[in-house]
């Protein structure tokens, strides 16, 4: 963990890998907040920051005068949005996998050369992918990528993490802008989630920029909410 992580994320951490290793079960009672305190050398302050955070994630809960519980977890709790599918689910102990819908370059539109700070008609990746987790259909995503900046993709690429492979090519984000909204299922996404036409959807727009600020990434997701939901932490 990076020296300036918050002391409460070593709580959260330490009592999120008893619950995926199986040591901590649903409904059982956790470690008291002393006994925390002791065995990760941090105050009973920050124990009970942390413990906090994961009630309102709703992954433990507490009875007063009983002690703090481990909640059954849902399969897809606690997401975030946007990017990083793919390792966001293996912390989660959750499966991820990917079928690849389209993988083409395209010509930049107006709209898209404004988004991604390029002349219209500059070359695009476009990439169409349904994610899955635990081979549950999850989010349908379109993305685009700068292909001044992203010279290569291919099908096992796009199948597997793009933000991975793009890692290891030297290229990552500094920051990313996120719209979020709601939105309907139309006959073709809800056939791609296996939900019912006109069934509620979580829908994304992200802009991924590198430390210059250029965008190289457009991404738009709709994510299914029967079982997903999406989390952030606003610090103060």
């Amino acid at each position: 963990m990076a020296n300036n992580a918050p002391k409460y994320e070593i709580v959260k951490n330490y009592i999120l890998s008893k619950i995926k290793a199986g040591i901590y079960q649903p409904h059982q009672i956790i470690e008291s907040e002393s006994e925390l305190s002791n065995n990760l050398s941090v105050s009973r302050i920050t124990v009970r920051r942390g413990i906090e955070e994961l009630v309102n994630e709703k992954i433990l809960s507490k009875k007063k005068g009983i002690g703090t519980f481990v909640n059954p977890i849902p399969k897809f709790f606690g997401f975030k949005a946007g990017i990083g599918f793919s390792s966001e689910a293996k912390n989660r102990g959750i499966e991820p996998s990917t079928k690849l819908l389209e993988l083409k370059k395209i010509k930049a539109d107006a709209v898209q050369a404004e988004d991604m700070k390029i002349a219209v008609g500059d070359e695009l990746w476009l990439v169409e992918r349904i994610r899955y987790a635990d081979k549950v259909a999850v989010i349908y995503e379109v993305e685009y990528f700068d292909a001044s900046i992203v010279k290569d993709l291919n099908a096992e690429i796009c199948e597997n993490s793009i933000y991975e492979y793009l890692d290891e090519q030297g290229i990552s984000y500094e920051f990313v802008d996120q719209r979020i909204s709601a939105t309907l299922a139309n006959s073709k996404v809800a056939e791609f989630l296996n939900v019912e036409e006109g069934a509620p959807l979580i829908d994304t727009k992200i802009i991924a920029c590198m430390e210059n600020g250029k965008p190289f990434n457009v991404g738009f997701a709709l994510y299914q909410t029967k079982n997903y939901y999406l989390m952030h932490t606003v610090y103060k």
